[in-house]
């Protein structure tokens, strides 16, 4: 009973964090609610933080806050390509493409 407690002593506090850092990342690198994505971090536990890194960073940071900073300390741009959403279904595709790859919708 005390070797639980104190795991949870340890535990708890740790996964608070997580789940708070979940929630900043998702200011800078989610179109979707941040407090709602910290929430289901904290909540689900291992599977909430595997969703969040695989489907809740859907937009690409944005730098240092600068305004035409590339985001790599060397000054370089990424090799990422420009993205626009979609009208119809809102998925993100490459801006040279003429139709939507999921909906066929024009862009």
């Amino acid at each position: 009973m005390a070797d639980l407690i104190a795991l949870s002593v340890v535990a708890l506090p740790l996964w608070f964090v997580v789940s708070v850092w979940a929630g900043i990342d998702a200011t800078r690198h989610s179109s979707h609610n941040a407090f709602l994505w910290g929430l289901s971090v904290f909540v689900g536990g291992i599977l909430g933080l595997a969703l969040y890194l695989n489907l809740g960073r859907d937009e690409p940071g944005m730098g240092r806050g600068t305004p035409g900073h590339s985001g790599s300390p060397n000054g370089v741009p990424s090799a990422r390509t420009e993205t626009v959403s979609c009208p119809n279904c809102h998925s993100l595709e490459e801006a040279d493409r003429d139709t939507c790859r999921f909906c066929g919708e024009s862009l």
